[in-house]
C-alpha cells in the first residue's frame, strides 16, 4: 500500500477552505485512562486529525503552511522509562517519511515551530482551539467544514482501503452465514465476526455489531446480541463491518436460521433486494441522493400492494408516506473514516420531516469519488404500527390483518458499499451473497456439512 496522502488532504482541505496564507495547526487525540486505574481506554484517533495525517497513534500534531505547502509532523516524545513499556519509537526522520510530511518535529517545540512561519492566521479544530491559544485563530467552524467536505471525496488510497476492508467484513459475512447453527447465540456470531476480521487485518469493529434473530430485528440498532436461534423460522439480520486502515466497513445480510426462508420471510426479502437492486442501478453522478430513498419506497409500495400489506393507490400510497412506516430510516449514508460518515448535509441544507426522510443521513448531489452506504429494509415495528394505525390517512392503505401474517419476520435489510463514478457506481461489496438462491445455497450446506 501506497504513504497514506496526509499532504493531498491538506491540499483538499486548502480548496474547501478558500485560503492562500495561514497555517493549519491540528492535534491528535491522547490516550484516555479508566479512573483509579493504570488500564487505558481502547484508542481511537480522531477522525479529521487521521484524515490529515494519516496517524493513528495518540498524541501527536500536524501543520500545514498554507503559502508554500508544507506539511509539519508533530512527534510526542517517548522517554527511556516510557520506552520499557511502549518500545521504542521510531525516530524523527522515520516518522516524516512514513507518513509523507515535510519536517518534523516534538511536540514540546510546537509554538515555535508554527510561531517562527509568522502565520497571519492559525485554522483549527473546535476540539482543538484551547492548544493552540498561543496564535490568532480563525473561526474553528471555518476549518471543520472544509475538512469534512474534502473527506466526502475518496481519493485512491482510501478507495484501495475501504476495497480492502470491505473484502475482509464480506469474507467474514459469508463464513457467519455458512457456519451458524439453530441452537448458537447471538453472541457467538458476534464473536466470530469480530474474530475473523481482526484476523485478516482489521484493527476493530466498525461499529457495535448488530446480530438480531426473529423479532429482534425489528430493533434497527440491536446490540444486545445475547439471544438464542432457537427457531428454524426465523431470519438472522447481521449488520457488521471491520475497520480496515481506519476506514470502515459497514454490511448487512439477512438469512434463514433454518436452510431456507419461510415462504413470509422469502416474500419480505425479496421485496428489499428488489428495492436495494434498483436503487444501486440507479446511483450515478449528479442524481440526488433523497431520489434514491423515494425510488427504494416506491419499489417498496410496489411490492407490499402485491403481498396485500398496503391496499389502494400507488400514488396515494407514497404521498402520506405510508412506507415510512415500515422503513423509519434513510436508504443510506456516506462512510468513510467514520461509518456514519461527514457531509451529509451541506451548510444550509435542511432535513425532510416526513416518516422516514427525517432519519436520512444525508441530501446532497451524488458525485464521483462519494461512498454511500445503500441499506434499504422493511420492518415490521409494534410502537410505529400502533402509529400507523392511528393516523387515518396512514390506515387506510394498511390491511393489519395482513400485517399480522409478517409480523414474526421482524426485519429484513440488505446493506452494500458503494462508489460513485464517473459513470455509475462501483460496488465494494459484490462478493457478499445476496441472492436468495446463494444465501439458502449456504445455509443448506451449513445444515448439510
Amino acid at each position: 500500500m501506497t504513504v497514506y496522502p496526509a499532504k493531498q488532504h491538506f491540499a483538499a482541505t486548502v480548496g474547501h477552505l478558500g485560503a492562500d496564507s495561514g497555517v493549519i495547526l491540528v492535534h491528535g487525540s491522547e490516550t484516555l485512562m479508566h479512573p483509579d486505574s493504570d488500564t487505558e481506554y481502547e484508542f481511537h484517533q480522531n477522525s479529521n486529525f487521521y484524515y490529515l495525517s494519516g496517524v493513528a497513534e495518540p498524541g501527536f500534531a500536524a501543520a500545514y503552511d498554507i503559502s508554500t505547502r508544507t506539511a509539519i509532523l508533530f512527534v510526542p516524545h517517548v522517554s527511556a522509562d516510557e520506552a520499557v513499556w511502549t518500545g521504542v519509537p521510531p525516530s524523527l526522520d522515520e516518522y516524516r517519511a512514513a507518513h509523507g510530511f515535510d519536517a518534523a518535529h516534538y511536540t514540546k517545540d510546537i509554538d515555535a515551530v508554527v510561531g517562527a512561519l509568522k502565520p497571519s492566521v492559525v485554522y483549527t479544530l473546535p476540539e482543538n482551539a484551547s492548544a493552540c491559544a498561543a496564535f490568532s485563530l480563525a473561526p474553528v467552524e471555518k476549518l471543520r467544514l472544509a475538512v469534512h467536505e474534502a473527506r466526502v471525496y475518496k481519493d485512491d488510497c482510501e478507495i484501495e482501503i475501504m476495497r480492502r476492508a470491505n473484502q475482509i467484513s464480506s469474507a467474514a459475512h459469508v463464513t457467519l452465514m455458512h457456519e451458524a447453527r439453530e441452537g448458537m447465540n447471538e453472541a457467538e456470531l458476534r464473536g466470530r465476526f469480530v474474530g475473523l476480521a481482526l484476523a485478516q487485518g482489521c484493527s476493530y469493529e466498525a461499529y457495535g455489531s448488530i446480530v438480531a434473530r426473529g423479532r429482534n430485528a425489528a430493533v434497527l440498532h440491536y446490540t444486545k446480541n445475547n439471544m438464542k436461534l432457537d427457531n428454524s423460522s426465523d431470519v438472522v439480520l447481521v449488520d457488521a463491518g471491520g475497520t480496515y486502515g481506519n476506514y470502515a466497513s459497514d454490511i448487512t445480510r439477512t438469512w434463514p436460521v433454518g436452510p431456507r426462508f419461510t415462504d413470509n420471510a422469502r416474500a419480505i426479502y425479496a421485496i428489499v433486494l428488489d428495492m436495494q437492486k434498483a436503487v444501486i442501478d440507479a446511483c450515478a453522478p449528479h442524481k440526488q441522493w433523497e431520489d434514491m430513498h423515494a425510488l427504494a419506497q416506491r419499489v417498496a409500495a410496489e411490492g407490499l400492494l402485491r403481498l396485500g400489506v398496503l391496499t389502494g393507490d400507488l400514488e396515494s400510497i407514497l404521498a402520506h408516506h405510508v412506507v415510512g412506516y415500515f422503513m423509519p430510516h434513510g436508504i443510506g449514508h456516506l462512510i468513510g473514516i467514520d461509518t456514519h460518515d461527514v457531509g451529509g448535509y451541506p451548510p444550509g441544507t435542511e432535513r425532510i420531516n416526513k416518516p422516514g426522510l427525517r432519519y436520512l443521513r444525508a441530501r446532497r448531489e451524488m458525485l464521483p469519488r462519494m461512498v454511500f452506504t445503500v441499506e434499504p429494509g422493511l420492518y415490521f415495528v409494534d410502537a410505529i404500527l400502533a402509529e400507523a394505525q392511528a393516523t387515518p390517512t396512514v390506515a387506510q392503505h394498511i390491511d393489519f390483518d395482513v400485517v399480522k401474517r409478517y409480523h414474526s419476520v421482524g426485519g429484513v435489510r440488505i446493506e452494500d458499499n458503494i462508489v460513485i463514478t464517473d459513470s455509475g457506481n462501483d460496488n465494494l461489496t459484490s462478493k457478499c451473497p445476496k441472492e436468495i438462491a446463494d444465501v439458502e445455497a449456504l445455509r443448506s450446506g451449513a445444515y448439510n456439512a
